[in-house]
């Protein structure tokens, strides 16, 4: 009697491809994302300078910015004593399309309104706040630099023009007192000094880019600055175009 064997049964099986969820890709996006935003940061951070001050009176870490023609280029980031306690060191980062502009002749200073016979100075700090301001000069990089107690003697904007009279006294004027043409504001006192002799001083006017034609060479300039200065005590010492000493 023959046995019979059970026919083998063939069994198919179905493979499914195995797909990665969507929702895997979320925390790779989400890395992605935080590096770009690091590398970005980063890379708009620029530069960082240190800026010694006699006093950080005025100066907030990340507040107080940075200012170049009115435009923002830095923000000042940290304050500290230095180790000898006799200065503070501001720390600031500056724009990287400003890095050029950081050499060794680079000025700093606090810029701070300030009121006085002639008017307020410094108008634009007292509506957005103090603010650093920046000269750049030559020479070599550098990123170590000793703020001035106040602004550059010559800070000349394009198309303006200083000039220099000479004086037996300063009179009542001050820096900031108006140079007026015809009852215009034309221009302002800008310095002063004693001359080299001690017998006289040196008055800086700046004039403004728009009236810079009507100053001629040797143009005789009558009697003192101080004249038109004391007939209006009220409103500042002023100096009219023909009241100015010979420059």
């Amino acid at each position: 009697m023959s046995q019979e064997t059970p026919a083998s049964q063939t069994e198919a099986r179905i493979k499914t491809k195995r797909r990665i969820s969507p929702f895997w890709l979320l925390p790779v996006i989400a890395l992605l994302i935080a590096a770009w935003l690091i590398w970005t940061s980063f890379d708009d951070r620029g530069s960082t300078i240190t800026i010694d001050f006699q006093s950080a009176n005025g100066i907030v870490p990340g507040r107080t910015p940075i200012r170049y023609q009115g435009v923002e280029v830095g923000t000042v980031q940290d304050i500290s004593l230095s180790k000898d306690l006799s200065k503070i060191e501001v720390s600031a980062s500056i724009k990287r399309d400003m890095k050029d502009a950081l050499r060794k002749e680079t000025q700093f200073w606090l810029v701070t309104p300030k009121a006085s016979l002639a008017g307020v100075s410094g108008l634009d700090a007292l509506v957005g706040g103090n603010y650093i301001g920046m000269m750049p000069g030559k020479g070599e990089p550098e990123d170590h630099f000793v703020a001035l107690d106040t602004q550059p003697k010559y800070r000349i904007n394009n198309g303006e023009l200083m000039i220099h009279l000479q004086a037996p006294d300063l009179g009542s004027l001050n820096s900031g007192s108006l140079v007026y043409f015809r009852k215009i504001p034309v221009g302002r006192v800008y310095d002063y000094s004693l001359n080299a002799n001690n017998q006289g001083v040196t008055i800086d006017v700046l004039i403004e880019r728009r009236f810079t034609n009507l100053v001629k060479k040797r143009q005789p300039l009558l009697e003192r600055l101080r004249r038109q200065g004391r007939r209006r005590p009220e409103a500042g010492p002023k100096c009219n175009w023909r009241t100015c000493p010979r420059w």
